[in-house]
């Protein structure tokens, strides 16, 4: 089966199309065939006999869909401004080492001056580029969940995956540059690759923001970000706790 809105091919039993997001439309088992088949017959005088209710097989598999609002969620956001801090204290320390010698109160009134000047032209910068981003990606960003008992893996549909490359790129630059590791791997990973996987076993800490609909999972050199609307939050939230090892650290914010 090919996906009606973009055409790309419909892989396994897939319920929306890793192209677009598009749902594909349910199909009928045979089994569900069957039953309709059966309630469509005349219902037969009743027989004394043991019957067993068929239970539904399945693998455990959780996929969903998630529309981040780009105006009304500010994750990204935040998360751009932290990477930008971080940058930006990189050359202030470095101003405040080499000013050490002509002492300790005039090394740190630089510092703190480059530090206040940096954070107005970051401000500025922020203004100006994220509301351009966020018209780029059309107001959303479309993303695409599979979690199973193991891990859950963060997709990019296709056609937004060529526009988060750049945003990629600069984020892991600006991570080597603050020898931020987990920032340049998440960035590095966010530009080259189109999906995200977390083992569960590899977890070292959980951040939960209710708030923000974000759950945060830390592996050692990335951070996946996993979103989930209000209603299925909290079980979702239940279902990585479980598989996650019990020393992981978790924090609710």
């Amino acid at each position: 089966m090919f996906c009606e809105n973009c055409g790309k091919k419909r892989i396994a039993d897939e319920a929306f199309c890793e192209g677009c997001g598009h749902p594909f439309p349910k199909t009928e088992s045979n089994d569900e065939a069957v039953i309709s088949k059966e309630i469509s017959e005349p219902i037969p005088e009743p027989k004394v006999m043991e019957t067993t209710e068929p239970k539904p097989e399945t693998n455990g598999d959780i996929q969903w869909m998630y529309e981040y609002s780009l105006w009304k969620n500010p994750t990204i956001l935040i998360t751009t401004a932290k990477v930008l801090l971080i940058a930006l204290l990189v050359p202030v320390i470095f101003m405040f080492v080499i000013t050490l010698s002509d002492g300790f109160m005039e090394a740190f009134n630089l510092s703190i001056m480059i530090l206040f000047y940096g954070i107005i032209v970051m401000a500025i910068l922020l203004a100006i580029a994220y509301p351009l981003i966020a018209l780029r990606y059309g107001g959303s960003y479309f993303v695409l969940f599979k979690m199973d008992d193991k891990g859950v893996n963060h997709i990019q549909l296709d056609k937004q995956f060529k526009k988060a490359q750049a945003m990629g790129f600069l984020t892991a630059l600006i991570g080597l540059s603050a020898g931020n590791l987990t920032t340049a791997g998440t960035g590095l990973m966010a530009a080259t690759k189109q999906s995200l996987y977390t083992s569960f076993k590899k977890v070292k800490s959980i951040k939960v923001v209710k708030s923000r609909n974000t759950i945060y999972i830390n592996e050692s050199l990335s951070r996946n970000q996993i979103y989930a609307t209000r209603d299925n939050f909290d079980s979702i939230l239940e279902h990585i706790l479980n598989n996650c090892p019990k020393s992981v650290k978790v924090t609710y914010k």
